[in-house]
């Protein structure tokens, strides 16, 4: 009878740790690092509020799922709340890369933004068997182009569907005895790609001759740390494993990307990606190399490229060995472009023709295969 007990206990709290495991998994990795109390921002029905909305590739495909059709359910739980959601995003455009989240930042700031809302569908595999969940975050914006910072408070609300999620979010909204002071709340939401064109000085569809006069600053893959003032315990070595898990990637990364770059024809180093670009520049770096991460079209309208609307994809000139081949990849499909800024100026080089692609280390390798041929640089 007691090792009947012991084993019911034991399955308890294997069954508790997991939904925690879980819970965590439905935001991205940073926003596993917050602290979690669960009470709503005190001005949240009385400020303006963004809302970043994450959901998965369809299955079997490249593409995004329909974003907009979970931000406009919850944009109607929202003001029916009273919260004043004035723009959403898909996240993957948010996290497109360093000059888009400065501008979108700044954009944020000039709208007075206070809180950031985070809305997530994510697919999950517990116990070997395929779910989802979905959730809200919410947490204040901090006014810096990593939006959020690691160990800051945040309410968050996790259920299997839409509807129940949305019922207890309600819920807790009444709960807290707050009352709306927005008025003039929009019926639909606004939706938004991204931080439109980032460019702020020239742009060129080809390479900087300079590049080899001056040594290109690369910033490495970034590794994940656990804040000070997380909580301990179980939760707290269950994330040091993911953590762990996670930098492993990142040393292999590291090492890849040096890898890949022995075929760049000029001078570089691997830099901190957590500096600051001005402060690269006093290190003595004249150029920095770039990366954008969401989709084809998106990174277009970023890059300032021309749009045609009947275009369904975009064709990516790839080099393999002494070949040229062309691929064909969705518009809507999530890719990776590199480029290199001049720092001081802003002026971007984007290389010529469109080199981007599924993976960093292809898209990375297209580009500097290009510009060693734009510049007629041999092996």
């Amino acid at each position: 009878m007691k090792r009947i007990y012991l084993a019911f206990v034991f399955c308890i709290v294997s069954l508790l740790t997991a939904v925690a495991q879980e819970e965590d998994m439905v935001f991205p990795a940073g926003l596993r690092f917050l602290d979690y109390n669960n009470k709503l921002p005190d001005n949240l029905l009385h400020t303006k509020s963004v809302v970043f909305v994450d959901v998965p590739v369809k299955s079997g495909t490249s593409l995004r799922g329909d974003w907009k059709a979970l931000a406009k359910a919850g944009h109607q739980v929202f003001k029916e709340a009273g919260i004043d959601a004035v723009a959403y995003y898909n996240l993957g455009d948010v996290e497109a890369g360093r000059d888009a989240s400065i501008k979108l930042a700044e954009e944020l700031k000039g709208r007075q933004i206070e809180n950031i809302i985070l809305l997530s569908q994510v697919p999950l595999k517990i116990a070997g068997k395929h779910t989802e969940r979905f959730a809200i975050l919410i947490t204040e914006f901090n006014e810096e182009n990593s939006f959020i910072s690691h160990g800051q408070t945040a309410y968050k609300e996790v259920a299997k569907d839409t509807e129940k999620l949305f019922k207890q979010f309600d819920k807790d909204i009444r709960k807290s005895g707050m009352s709306s002071q927005n008025h003039l709340i929009a019926d639909q939401p606004e939706f938004f790609t991204g931080a439109g064109n980032i460019i702020k000085g020239r742009r060129a569809q080809g390479f900087a001759q300079d590049l080899k006069l001056d040594k290109l600053a690369v910033p490495q893959f970034e590794e994940a740390t656990i804040p000070q003032n997380r909580p301990g315990g179980n939760a707290n070595k269950n994330l040091e494993k993911e953590i762990e898990k996670n930098n492993k990637l990142v040393k292999r990364n590291n090492l890849t990307l040096k890898e890949i770059l022995n075929d760049y024809p000029y001078e570089f180093s691997l830099v901190d990606p957590s500096k600051a670009e001005d402060q690269i520049r006093q290190e003595g770096y004249q150029f920095i190399l770039m990366r954008l991460h969401t989709t084809g079209e998106n990174i277009k309208e970023m890059l300032g490229y021309e749009l045609n609307p009947a275009e369904t994809d975009y064709v990516t000139m790839q080099q393999n060995g002494g070949n040229i081949k062309m691929r064909h990849i969705p518009a809507k499909a999530p890719v990776y472009k590199y480029y290199i800024k001049h720092i001081y100026t802003g002026d971007v080089y984007l290389g010529n023709p469109w080199d981007a692609d599924e993976t960093w280390e292809e898209a990375l390798a297209n580009y500097i295969h290009n510009m060693k041929k734009d510049l007629n640089i041999g092996k």
